[in-house]
């Protein structure tokens, strides 16, 4: 017993040191305590209950319309974090932007032009709910979903995988999760 609280700690130590935020940047959360309560409840009650559904379909609305409204602009890619991976020279050092329109993320490598673009997804919300993934994951269309937040200067964005979206729920996955980071630079 006392070696499982021991690797507990030493996990909860490890994750704190080893997940600070890009230049101590606070990113807002997109659950608020309403939210989080409502999607606790939730979960708690198995997706039975219509009246709490109601209102996240709600509250997911708001803040899907909140955040895209944070998001839309040019971004500059910064730097990508992965604990369990390891992150070529060549992929850190590599330019590459981001463009967020009201339906689309554009991903360019080198500049911001047509013949730049590497992809481009359909801005689509996934339409599970549950407490991990929250109102605001997107889904690409390789069935991918991330989580986008926004710093509290409005100046950076973090993009992080968070697993799969299979048969109508997000699978999420344990390890290989990683986060881009990007600079507001239109």
């Amino acid at each position: 017993m006392r070696k499982k609280v021991l690797a507990g700690i030493a996990f909860i130590v490890c994750f704190t040191i080893f997940s600070q935020n890009i230049d101590d940047l606070e990113f807002t959360h997109t659950k608020d305590s309403l939210t989080s309560a409502l999607l606790s409840e939730f979960d708690y009650l198995n997706s039975k209950t219509f009246k709490i559904k109601q209102k996240l379909d709600s509250i997911k609305i708001d803040k899907q319309i909140e955040l895209l409204s944070q998001l839309e602009g040019k971004w500059e890619f910064v730097k990508v974090v992965c604990q369990d991976c390891i992150i070529s020279k060549a992929e850190e050092q590599t330019k590459k932007y981001i463009e967020i329109t009201k339906k689309h993320i554009i991903f360019y490598k080198d500049a911001i032009s047509e013949k730049h673009i590497v992809s481009k997804e359909t801005l689509k919300f996934s339409d599970f709910i549950d407490s991990f993934s929250g109102l605001t994951t997107l889904v690409y269309k390789d069935k991918r979903a991330w989580n986008y937040t926004i710093d509290t200067t409005k100046t950076y964005i973090s993009a992080s995988y968070i697993g799969n979206e299979k048969e109508g729920r997000i699978v999420t996955s344990v390890s290989g999760n990683y986060s881009y980071f990007y600079k507001r630079i239109e």
